[in-house]
């Protein structure tokens, strides 16, 4: 099996696991599911200021399971690095006994098997394809998922661009650029200048072809998007959309 499938796999069984398939989306959070694993797994958590990059640790001995993270990142980054190191208890813990995680181990572009599978479990288990389905489908935009999931900017952005690869078979460049016009789109829509559903992702993942308005590439000018949509819902002021 592709190791980021075993991986994105075990994550998806373990939400399941915890019945939180059957969750509304407007009470998932990320952080609860979590603390919910943690406790019935009997796993140690604590937080320590690090003056390094270190961002978390996992130590499994005979005695216990502990999980640090650095105290000193935002609640949404000591999600992920909880998640992360949750990756490597599943994963890896047949293979080592302690995992020091560090700022480029958590990046998306690690070349580390290890840390690749473990990025890949802490996201898909972050944001599982259900809620992520759920929270598109009732039209919440880019900001209100990082809000509601409490994950950052950076790991809603990835997991977005890799539910478009893994489950619609977009091209990776292509799902960038997607994800980028949905973020655009919603901090124009959160300043009340056009609604963040015309974005492409929704007819994407909705089958809503009313939104079919553009081709994007990575190349996609998008000046020429916003005044291509500015003409489409008849405005004619060019510059609305900032």
């Amino acid at each position: 099996m592709n190791l980021i499938k075993e991986a994105t796999n075990t994550a998806e069984r373990i939400y399941k696991q915890y019945h939180y398939s059957k969750i509304n989306p407007d009470k998932f959070r990320c952080d609860l599911l979590l603390m919910h694993i943690i406790s019935d797994e009997d796993i140690f958590i604590e937080s320590h200021s690090f003056s390094t990059d270190l961002c978390g640790m996992l130590v499994l001995d005979e005695y216990e399971k502990t999980i640090v993270y650095n105290s000193n990142q935002s609640q949404e980054r000591r999600n992920f690095t909880i998640g992360h190191e949750l990756g490597h208890y599943y994963l890896h813990r047949d293979k080592k006994s302690q995992f020091a995680d560090r700022t480029k181990d958590m990046l998306n572009n690690s070349i580390s098997t290890f840390e690749m599978q473990a990025n890949a479990f802490a996201s898909q288990l972050l944001l599982p394809n259900l809620i992520v389905h759920k929270m598109i489908s009732n039209g919440y935009h880019f900001y209100q998922i990082k809000r509601q999931a409490q994950v950052s900017d950076q790991a809603l952005f990835w997991r977005l661009v890799n539910y478009l690869c893994n489950i619609h078979e977009i091209a990776k460049d292509q799902a960038k650029v997607i994800v980028n016009e949905f973020k655009d789109f919603s901090i124009a829509s959160m300043k009340n200048l056009i609604h963040h559903k015309f974005s492409k992702i929704y007819e994407i993942i909705l089958g809503d072809t009313h939104h079919r308005y553009f081709n994007l590439t990575p190349e996609t000018n998008f000046e020429f998007v916003r005044d291509s949509l500015n003409e489409i819902i008849g405005i004619r002021d060019k510059n609305i959309i900032t």
